[in-house]
């Protein structure tokens, strides 16, 4: 793994305590801006001040544990990234229905469940490993990205029906917006490092002055402790095989989304990425299930991989796995001052709305460049068009929710339809995709632009990366040329390629003696005095264009076996 040059501070980087200091404190300030899931559900269970500041305390824990775990990336538990977690939306409708049917005690149990079941379903993923190639989770990534945007900008626009945002609202928003993209793209040294944290520190200045910054009810901070984390000893499970159907959902989306983020880590810490690496994305799905286990031993919802937290690893430069030891370590800390967790929470809603449309800006440039990196045919256009299609649809009719029955609601949330539906059709799409195509080309030749549509409608059609198809066409080219100049060939010639993931093989056989592959070029003498010499620079252009090849003669045919790692 080679760390690309926009990153400060890569993944096995050790940065000095201050900068370690700071991006954790973003990353822990991004883990509680997303804390939505937790404080719905309080709302739901109509819980006291007591109960609320219990469910918040552990969602932070729950969400430092499974940050640690996702860094560790030992016996397969983690990704090995920095990679914080915070609460899934795709587990909040579950989670309603569950409280409403039991109150917490169901809520934890089916949460425990929903935390095993994606630890199950993480250990089958290499066997679905062909079903999620990197444009399908380039796909996911901008769908991500896609509810990150909008949920900022319907914080931000959520006035009365028709009504526009408050202009003081709108100049905060605008503001914080501007400080975080300044610093991202002009910032260097302390200023790009907390660059987030400045925008926000911005932003909710502005709002106190104008008048934005609501005050707390001091008389509700006051019941609640100051240090300290709630009794546990009466929490207890509940299990109600009607609520299956929901988590196994929120489980599969879940896991899905994370397959997504851990591809994009993969990608944003390696120069050389080529294509998805399966045991970091086994033992990142294993790390949220685990967490999401714990948090329902704890009374929270449910965990995974938060999109807006890689977002700031983007715009920082700084994923080194030390970070996410201490973004975990300041949740686990944060866990145990409830009353200053109620206080965090009234940052104003546009300085949240600006740094969530920040985070999913940056996401949504990110999934086009990941969906980017292999050819796209008809089909696999049609995969990742669709998906993206239909996470819009979700998004604006939002209605859709109720037109199922509710335990099937989380299909149906932008992120979870979006994929399944990308995932399905990319399934139903490879049937009929033969893994080896053959192309006979007559003795006099064929022109160069069919041999090269014919390798880069393969390449496509198996989804390839662009640079190794452009290579394979180059290589075939320099081929047909050596045998064309050594004469050797007493008939049509038959070029054969296959695919399987991890290479593009190509086998030319043709009917007369084989080809001089030469070890070294001709020298500029040898080109003009010797016959044979153009025949062995082209031989010596073929062997150094491919990384592995074979040349045999048998029977008076000739076959020519190449390989390009892909």
């Amino acid at each position: 793994m080679r760390k690309p040059g926009d990153l400060l501070y890569g993944l096995d980087d050790r940065p000095p305590a201050g900068v370690v200091l700071s991006i954790a404190v973003q990353q822990a300030t991004i883990v509680l801006v997303w804390l939505l899931p937790a404080f719905v559900l309080a709302r739901e269970m109509a819980a006291t001040p007591s109960q609320a500041a219990a469910l918040f305390s552990m969602t932070f824990a729950a969400c430092g544990i499974g940050t640690i775990l996702q860094a560790t990336r030992r016996w397969g538990l983690g990704s090995g990234f920095l990679a914080p977690v915070t609460p899934s939306s795709a587990h909040l409708v579950p989670s309603i229905l569950a409280a409403q049917a039991g109150g917490l005690p169901l809520v934890a149990g089916m949460t425990l469940f929903a935390g095993l079941l994606t630890v199950l379903l993480a250990r089958a993923l290499h066997r679905i490993r062909t079903l999620m190639p990197p444009e399908v989770a380039g796909a996911v990534v901008f769908i991500i990205a896609i509810g990150v945007s909008l949920t900022g900008a319907r914080l931000l626009l959520a006035g009365g029906i028709g009504a526009p945002p408050a202009p003081a609202a709108l100049l905060v928003a605008l503001t914080t917006l501007a400080v975080a993209i300044g610093l991202g793209i002009w910032g260097q040294g302390p200023l790009r490092l907390g660059g987030v944290l400045i925008a926000m520190g911005c932003g909710s200045l502005l709002a106190a002055s104008l008048g934005l910054l609501q005050p707390p009810d001091l008389a509700e901070l006051g019941s609640l402790p100051l240090l300290g984390l709630p009794d546990l000893s009466g929490r207890s499970l509940a299990f109600d095989l009607a609520l299956v159907p929901a988590f196994v959902i929120a489980s599969v989306a879940s896991a899905l989304k994370t397959v997504g983020m851990i591809t994009a880590l993969q990608k944003l810490n390696d120069a050389d990425w080529v294509r998805p690496e399966p045991r970091s994305i086994a033992g990142g799905v294993t790390g949220d299930g685990l967490a999401t286990a714990v948090a329902g031993l704890l009374g929270a919802p449910g965990v995974n991989v938060s999109p807006s937290n890689v977002a700031i690893q983007m715009a920082s430069g700084v994923t080194s796995r030390s970070v996410a030891f201490a973004t975990g370590a300041l949740c686990l800390l944060m866990a145990c001052f409830p009353r200053a967790a109620a206080l965090l929470h009234h940052i104003p809603a546009p300085v949240i709305a600006a740094m969530l449309i920040y985070a999913g800006g940056l996401m949504l440039a990110n999934g086009m460049q990941l969906a980017a990196t292999r050819l796209l045919d008809a089909r696999r256009s049609l995969s990742v068009g669709l998906g993206v299609a239909a996470a819009l649809t979700a998004e604006a009719v939002p209605q859709l929710a109720f037109w199922v029955p509710a335990g099937l609601r989380p299909l149906v949330a932008s992120t979870a339809l979006g994929t399944l539906v990308a995932l399905l059709l990319n399934a139903a799409f490879r049937m009929g995709v033969r893994r080896r195509v053959t192309l006979t080309i007559p003795a006099e030749g064929l022109p160069g632009a069919e041999v090269d549509a014919f390798i880069t409608g393969a390449g496509a059609s198996w989804g390839a990366r662009r640079e190794v198809v452009s290579r394979a066409a180059h290589l075939a080219a320099s081929c047909l040329d050596a045998i064309a100049v050594s004469g050797c060939a007493r008939g049509a010639l038959t070029l054969e390629l296959g695919f399987d993931e991890t290479r593009i093989d190509m086998r030319i056989a043709w009917p007369g003696a084989p080809i001089i592959l030469a070890d070294r070029p001709p020298s500029a003498d040898e080109l003009l005095d010797e016959p044979e010499a153009p025949a062995r620079l082209a031989g010596y252009m073929v062997r150094r264009l491919s990384d592995r090849l074979r040349l045999r003669h048998r029977d008076g045919t000739s076959e020519l076996t190449l390989a390009l790692d892909h």
